[in-house]
């Protein structure tokens, strides 16, 4: 009798200690989430992280807080998140950048390791712009302008290891040619400097080129993949004039490593669903993107092709990012 009594009260004890994070956990979420954007407001990654946290805080029936924090190309916002504690309160809007840090540069923290995959939204084409006033009305006329006087054309990106960066490097190798990198802290302010005739180009997401594109405050000169786009569909593809261009942008949704398997299964589901409704997926579309979703696991091995990838082009180029 009295061995079973204290085995009882054990018992009865560890599910007590438990019980506050097993309510916690059943309540989630119980306060505000905060997307983490790494980079300044106005971007193409911030536009779509504004856009899963208003689907997301609809199923999730609570708050979520988009929260931008720009520097060191995509790190500063990086390394807050994966330091934050793992209990799915604190996540962060990543995209390819991510991946090129990882391969070269210096995030702080294992890119892979101490990241917890939630989703794999959209996979993004590059677009490479002009201001309309620009000479140059194709692909095969810029790299001869380049290849005349090496390092003279100047291109904006969102800050040195961005998609932008990395992405025009592989471009200059495809035409063999060299361009003169100007950083930003993100590329509204790149695509600014373009408008204003301070930079000559900037290689973007079409999601966040589709309206100047559109509008004609700028100039198209080619797009990333085999195929052009029905939304933009003057603008022929690198591949069509010659060039051997699949570069992407990809934009996702992950936490910092030890989340709940509960809650990461419950943000992928909901982010799925976000994705899924017409509203978002019209969006997605009429910007050039597609939509991907899936289990968290996509996510990671995209990541890791990346990586290889990025390294391999740093290593036949050389290229430094500081």
């Amino acid at each position: 009798m009295l061995r079973r009594q204290l085995i009882q009260g054990l018992a009865g004890g560890a599910l007590s200690a438990l019980a506050p994070a097993l309510v916690a956990q059943a309540r989630y979420p119980s306060r505000p989430l905060s997307l983490v954007v790494p980079f300044a407001a106005g971007g193409g990654g911030d536009t779509t992280a504004r856009l899963l946290a208003k689907g997301l805080a609809e199923r999730l029936d609570g708050t979520v807080v988009v929260d931008n924090r720009a520097g060191a190309s995509g790190n500063i916002g990086a390394a807050y998140v994966m330091r934050s504690a793992p209990d799915g309160y604190t996540l962060l809007s990543l995209s390819s950048t991510y991946g090129i840090q990882a391969a070269v540069g210096k995030p702080g923290f294992d890119a892979v390791a101490d990241m917890q995959p939630v989703i794999l939204a959209t996979r993004d084409p590059l677009v490479l712009l002009v201001h309309p006033s620009a000479p140059w009305r194709s692909a095969r006329e810029l790299a001869a302008a380049a290849q005349k006087a090496p390092g003279t054309i100047s291109h904006g990106s969102a800050g040195a290891g961005s998609i932008a960066h990395l992405g025009m490097e592989e471009l200059a190798v495809a035409m063999g040619a060299k361009f003169l990198h100007v950083p930003y802290k993100g590329s509204s302010a790149a695509m600014t400097d373009l408008l204003g005739g301070n930079v000559q180009l900037v290689l973007t997401t079409t999601t966040f080129a589709g309206a100047y594109v559109k509008s004609g405050k700028v100039r198209a000169l080619g797009l990333s993949g085999a195929k052009r786009l029905s939304v933009l569909p003057a603008v022929p593809t690198f591949d069509e004039q010659g060039y051997a261009y699949a570069v992407f942008d990809w934009k996702a949704v992950a936490g910092p490593k030890g989340m709940p398997a509960e809650v990461t299964a419950r943000l992928n589901k909901s982010l799925n669903e976000v994705l899924a409704s017409p509203e978002v997926s019209a969006r997605f579309e009429a910007d050039g993107s597609t939509v991907v979703g899936g289990a968290p696991e996509l996510l990671t091995q995209t990541l890791r092709a990346d990586i290889a990838r990025w390294q391999a082009l740093v290593g036949r180029t050389g290229i430094r990012l500081e």
